[in-house]
């Protein structure tokens, strides 16, 4: 078996093989969504103060992020199926602690594992992804594995009420059969890589890196859940950031090489990302507020009007396959910026007439423009990137992600206030409208000087 299969084959082995890292990206954003739902009654039954309650939502994005150029180092070092075999393991270890856990202790714990699990799966999926799939074959495996992604946030919401009726715990131990599944799969589909000898190792450059994304996202959390900036998370991610740079700049083994710093295509890769998670990535969570908080409709409720927009999104994803036969990645991102630009201009018209002509159509424009972008920024701003190096590079990209998704959660935060009125919904939305023609601008960048050509 080589590693160069396509997907325009008729054998049923290439999708099976794209199976693998689909299932790994639904479970991380499964749980990424899934507990918000089940945690009144967790907090009840293991009686967690609110300051856990907190944490157990906070813990798994944090460490996820603080940790993601770490698992990218090694990723690049020691081979992509080996990664994603460690961090499969690890989280369905954590996942299995979660749902035995008799206290508020050990849930944190299994949280922060699987924070940490999905930090070393997430570059190894997407390297595994650039292993075996090339040119156009690629672009259409990134759209199937972003379609897979969104119905796994999706699902997240939709399950965590259904099944939190059964029990809180089944939402833990409902990532074992498709991970172990996704083990399998692996070891069987895609070869070991021997370990790179001449990647950096993955020490102090991505202690200090990890510190620095950490640390930035924990400041942006903290602003978020107090309303006041926090003097001391603040001077801590100064800190570590000016670390970081200073590190970077003068030792002999950084942990993004510049060759890597300097191709133009990530560049545009990981502003893309930016600007799509503080625009129309962080438009579930307005809606969620927008829908529980102002307008009071119930969890339940909520999921369900969520499943127009996943479908959107996904149909996105497949208008990004047919049209990448025929359009630069840079010009399809540009398309997919403008269009969630529009959409979410639109929401702010009408942010409480869901049934209004506005806000339909502003969910069909953003859905689709959400859909298009996921894929078509990790198209540009991986295309160039060696194959030795595509963990730390993805890896890259995701932090960037959830680092403007913390600032963008905290200036939300600011915006909305304690009690927010129709007024500052319409702002809100204004504002993530900006950020993705923010977005479009970037992609308009990649599309004149660095897009892909037919």
């Amino acid at each position: 078996m080589t590693q160069t299969d396509t997907l325009t084959s008729t054998s049923s082995v290439r999708y099976l093989a794209l199976l693998a890292p689909c299932i790994a990206q639904a479970l991380i954003a499964l749980d990424y969504a899934i507990v918000y739902i089940a945690l009144p009654t967790i907090a009840h039954q293991l009686t967690l103060s609110v300051s856990e309650m907190q944490w157990v939502i906070s813990l798994y994005g944090l460490s996820f992020a603080a940790l993601l150029l770490m698992g990218g180092s090694l990723c690049d070092k020691f081979g992509a199926r080996r990664v994603f075999s460690l961090g499969m393991a690890g989280f369905l270890l954590a996942s299995a602690l979660g749902g035995l856990a008799s206290g508020g202790s050990l849930l944190l714990i299994a949280r922060g594992g699987q924070g940490l699990a999905a930090a070393m799966l997430q570059p190894a999926v997407m390297a595994l992804l650039a292993q075996r799939f090339h040119g156009k074959s690629h672009n259409r495996a990134l759209a199937i594995w972003s379609a897979i992604g969104t119905l796994g946030l999706i699902s997240g919401v939709m399950l965590g009420g259904l099944l939190t009726a059964i029990s809180w715990r089944t939402i833990f131990f409902i990532n074992l059969p498709p991970g172990l599944i996704a083990l399998w799969l692996v070891r069987k589909h895609y070869l070991q890589q021997r370990p790179d000898r001449a990647s950096p190792s993955a020490g102090i450059a991505a202690l200090v890196g990890c510190g620095a994304a950490g640390a930035l996202v924990w400041a942006m959390m903290r602003y978020a859940e107090t309303g006041t900036m926090d003097f001391l998370a603040n001077q801590i991610a100064a800190a570590m950031l000016i670390l970081f740079i200073l590190h970077e700049r003068f030792t002999a083994q950084p942990l993004l090489p510049q060759a890597i710093r300097e191709i133009p295509g990530l560049r545009i890769g990981w502003l893309s990302s930016a600007f799509y998670m503080a625009s129309v990535g962080s438009q579930f969570y307005a809606m969620t507020l927008l829908w529980q908080q102002t307008l009071q409709w119930d969890a339940v409720t909520t999921g369900l009007l969520f499943t127009p927009l996943a479908l959107l999104i996904v149909t996105g994803n497949l208008i990004y396959t047919q049209l990448s036969k025929y359009f630069s990645s840079g010009q399809l991102l540009m398309c997919g910026f403008a269009a969630a630009g529009l959409g979410l201009k639109l929401l702010s018209v009408t942010p409480d007439d869901p049934l209004s002509v506005g806000f339909i159509t502003g969910i069909i424009l953003s859905g689709i423009g959400h859909g298009v972008i996921f894929p078509a920024m990790f198209a540009v701003g991986l295309k160039n990137v060696p194959l030795p190096q595509q963990g730390r590079a993805s890896a890259l990209i995701i932090t960037s992600q959830y680092i403007a998704g913390a600032m963008a959660l905290a200036v939300i935060s600011l915006f909305l206030g304690e009690e927010p009125d129709i007024t500052d919904w319409s702002d809100t939305f204004s504002l993530l409208s900006a950020l993705a023609f923010g977005g479009m601008l970037v992609a308009l960048c990649a599309d004149k000087k660095y897009a892909d050509k037919k």
